[in-house]
């Protein structure tokens, strides 16, 4: 890499690292209003570190001791937990892999666990809430392992000098949201009757399938596998098709 490349890499990585800190600090701002509201209780999850040598001075060197969780958790009102991680670029788009792999298995662990768990996202001006089950599904939904503004647009959130994740701008977002949560339950249902590494391969046949037609797939999978039918051989969604028949015509005859 040339000098001037570099130069400008670095600079360009100060700037969203600086734009990153203002960008939680939105989120920390809406925080304290949804606290004051009565409508959440989420705080910021400190990294964890370590510190090795202090000075006569006031100041201190030290060493993050492992890697860091998502960056905010907490409860909604009624109970719901809540667990995102928060994401900042100044370029034109946001790359899945953003977030870290302890991060990754997190947030999948709460979303799992019927947590509302997604990354708020800050692309320049844009700023959203994306749920976890359409990050994790980023390659299908887009065809592309990366978000632009203009796909952050559906998941827009208000900003009023905070940017307040739990408020879609749209109602089409307020309706995605809960399609991914009847979609994440299916899910969970699908591994709870099948165990996850079953569930997991009859998941991936299911996702390459048209995007309007995966819901049907999946209910129909819980309603065959419930009354004891065999996914185990299942290769393709032709396979997938043949069981359910076979567990309908039996059904009915």
């Amino acid at each position: 890499m040339n000098p001037k490349a570099r130069t400008n890499r670095s600079w360009q990585a100060m700037r969203n690292n600086a734009q990153g800190h203002f960008f939680e600090g939105y989120i920390n701002a809406a925080c304290g209003y949804y606290r004051d509201k009565g409508v959440a209780i989420v705080e910021k999850i400190p990294e964890p570190f370590k510190t090795t040598s202090t000075g006569r001075d006031g100041t201190f060197t030290g060493r993050f001791t492992a890697n860091a969780q998502p960056d905010f958790m907490g409860t909604l009102r009624g109970g719901r937990a809540v667990c995102f991680e928060a994401k900042y670029t100044s370029t034109e788009k946001i790359l899945q892999s953003v977030i870290t792999k302890t991060q990754w298995d997190s947030l999948e662990r709460h979303w799992a666990a019927g947590a509302k768990a997604g990354v708020c996202v800050g692309i320049g001006d844009v700023f959203g809430f994306v749920p976890w089950g359409v990050w994790r599904n980023m390659k299908n939904l887009y065809g592309r392992k990366y978000m632009t503004a203009e796909d952050l647009e559906a998941y827009r959130v208000k900003f009023n000098g905070c940017c307040l994740f739990l408020d879609y701008v749209n109602n089409m977002a307020r309706a995605e949201v809960q399609k991914q949560v009847e979609r994440q339950e299916n899910e969970i249902k699908l591994e709870t009757i099948l165990g996850k590494e079953l569930a997991d391969h009859i998941l991936e046949i299911i996702m390459e399938q048209d995007e309007d037609k995966q819901d049907a797939f999946l209910e129909t999978t819980i309603e065959a596998a419930m009354a004891g039918a065999d996914y185990s051989r299942c290769q393709t969604m032709d396979d997938v098709a043949d069981v359910y028949a076979r567990w309908l015509i039996g059904r009915y005859c």
